[in-house]
């Protein structure tokens, strides 16, 4: 195993780690955290911002989510480490903003606006780069994940529906955005040779 798929598998860990010392933390509190979750448009709980991916509200919840996570970071690893962190930090940042500005007045909690950004990350960018790699993936993404179309209906006042699509926007922007960046560099390689 090389050293990068090492690193991808660690920071898939902390991430899945944190979050179970958080929910079991949680459970401890009486639920105490949930609190910290992600208020749309308040400026007291802007903090929300930072915390809300860790907080589940259930334990159905967590391991849903963790496997989800596990299973797309997983397949978006094949990209490399650096790729994987940065588009869990554009979905994250896009998911956050997204619901902090247009949200309903709930308590958003849950790792599933970045859940949703790394599923569209990976279908708009096997779309674009179309990689025999990319176009697999895209693929196996969605014979696996076709149903998370769903997660966009406000069907449950208590599934933070916001959380997945701005997430997924972020997510879908930041596979456009890389599958562009990606197609110039090999352009630029095949003009070099």
């Amino acid at each position: 195993m090389k050293q990068t798929d090492k690193d991808a598998l660690m920071f898939i860990f902390a991430v899945v780690a944190v979050c179970v010392v958080v929910h079991i933390v949680n459970v401890v509190s009486a639920g105490y955290l949930a609190d910290f979750g992600l208020l749309p448009r308040h400026y007291t709980h802007f903090t929300g911002m930072a915390a809300y991916p860790f907080i589940h509200g259930s334990w159905g919840h967590l391991l849903s989510n963790m496997f989800s996570f596990t299973v797309l970071a997983l397949l978006l690893s094949r990209f490399g480490l650096a790729r994987l962190i940065s588009v869990f930090m554009i979905c994250w940042f896009g998911s956050g903003i997204g619901v902090w500005i247009f949200g309903r007045m709930n308590y958003h909690i849950g790792l599933s606006g970045i859940i949703y950004g790394l599923w569209a990350y990976l279908l708009v960018y096997g779309l674009f780069y179309r990689s025999l790699k990319s176009i697999v993936i895209a693929f196996l993404v969605i014979v696996i994940y076709g149903s998370m179309i769903w997660g966009f209906v406000p069907v449950h006042e208590w599934i933070s529906y916001e959380s997945h699509f701005f997430g997924a926007l972020a997510g879908a922007l930041a596979g456009y955005g890389y599958a562009r960046r990606d197609s110039n560099i090999d352009r630029s390689k095949s003009q070099i040779m």
